[in-house]
């Protein structure tokens, strides 16, 4: 997310002064083994450099932490949340995206999607069988994953909170100024507000791109040469933009769901106490107040949801900071490397569970969703037969009733 330091990222921009220093954008295979070494995965961490036998747990433990979270429950949930965000896509695009909800949610499904696709990339990465398999994939996993599946993790995330960001505060304003809001926030002007989100996320990312790449490099503690992360010589230059743009627009989102969330669910219970005071007009308002709060609620809980499965990435990163020793080139890097992957686990149990939301909060998405699976139509085909058959008694009760009248006219005469 854009509020979380990713576990990728982290990696390679901690590592940023001493790659930028020591790399150049010419590598070769005949570089000498002491500079190449500055930019490997096991090579630049050497864990008896890093005095490791005073890391809290061991290699072995981080490992298993790791199997567990990113090979066996990471890859279990993602599998389940590619498929829900799929369903939730269709289901929003076959309703029509006329309304400013079901523009913001089925983007909100497509960042998930994007987000979950990149993190299935990552659980694969760090396995152990794939990381070791160098003949089968001539590349060092712990390297390409940094582009391949941590920058663009992090990217859809951060538009997930941006999205998040943008549906909290539209929902702030319908409470704020219910008869205006339908001029102020418009399918149309939602379509073109989330656009630039997308936009301007992947747009922030540039710097990385033009500044690291993927190339073939000889690595000494395996005598051959692999695709692994390389540098261009601009890396330095750029570093401190990318730090910028980082703690900007990571920061920023999560500070301001959190806001809006907080405002939301104050405002509506004000609204609320209000409504139910209020005498003239107490049915029309309690029926506005009815139809617009499950979908105040569904967004306050999403929110909710975010908040809590991206607290944890926060809480690392801000550790990371006043604990020098708890990152990638310090004492505890072991812990690191095992907290934060409880840290993604929550980011994909984030962008799987809103399937469950919807299905639970909104009758017109439940419709759609059994329309979809045979099973969950029969009760719909029951209910039908069920009014034919009240619509026919009803019928035949008229004209009994027509002709009992008949009868009582035709025996006055």
């Amino acid at each position: 997310m854009g509020s979380t330091l990713k576990l990728c990222q982290l990696l390679c921009l901690s590592l940023g002064p001493v790659l930028s220093a020591n790399l150049d954008p010419d590598i070769t295979t005949s570089r000498p083994a002491a500079n190449d070494a500055m930019v490997t995965m096991e090579t630049a961490l050497p864990l008896g450099d890093f005095h490791v036998d005073e890391d809290i747990i061991s290699a072995r433990e981080r490992q298993i932490y790791e199997v567990v979270n990113y090979v066996i429950l990471g890859t279990v949930i993602g599998l389940f949340g590619i498929v829900a965000n799929i369903i939730n896509i269709i289901i929003f695009y076959r309703q029509g995206l006329k309304t400013t909800v079901n523009v913001s949610l089925f983007a909100l499904a497509i960042s998930d999607l994007c987000s979950l696709l990149t993190l299935q990339w990552f659980n694969i990465c760090v396995n152990p069988l794939f990381e070791n398999a160098d003949d089968l994939f001539p590349m060092m996993a712990s390297e390409v994953i940094y582009l391949t599946a941590g920058i663009p993790h992090d990217c859809f995330a951060r538009i997930t909170c941006w999205i998040t960001v943008y549906i909290t505060a539209e929902r702030c304003l319908c409470i704020t100024f219910p008869l205006k809001i339908k001029q102020l926030i418009t399918p149309t002007r939602t379509t073109v507000i989330i656009s630039l989100i997308y936009i301007l996320m992947m747009a922030s990312f540039t710097p990385e791109y033009a500044t690291a790449y993927i190339g073939w490099k000889y690595y000494a503690s395996k005598n051959r040469t692999l695709l692994g992360l390389k540098f261009t010589s601009h890396r330095k230059q750029v570093e401190g933009l990318t730090f910028l743009l980082y703690g900007i627009l990571g920061k920023l989102s999560f500070v301001a769901v959190v806001f809006f969330t907080v405002i939301l669910v104050v405002v509506l219970r004000k609204k609320t106490i209000w409504r139910r005071k209020s005498i003239y007009g107490h049915q029309n308002s309690e029926s506005i107040s009815n139809r617009d709060k499950k979908t105040i609620n569904m967004i306050i809980i999403i929110a909710i949801i975010l908040i809590v499965c991206y607290t944890p990435g926060t809480i690392l990163s801000l550790v990371t900071f006043f604990v020098p020793d708890f990152s990638i080139v310090g004492n505890y890097v072991n812990l690191f490397f095992a907290v934060w992957s409880f840290g993604f686990l929550f980011e994909t149990i984030n962008s799987s569970v809103n399937i469950f939301l919807y299905y639970k909060m909104s009758s017109k998405y439940r419709r759609s969703f059994c329309g979809m699976f045979s099973r969950c139509v029969k009760p719909d085909l029951t209910w039908k037969d069920t009014s034919s058959n009240n619509n026919a008694s009803m019928r035949v009760m008229n004209e009994s009733n027509s002709y009992s009248g008949l009868r009582q006219h035709e025996s006055s005469y």
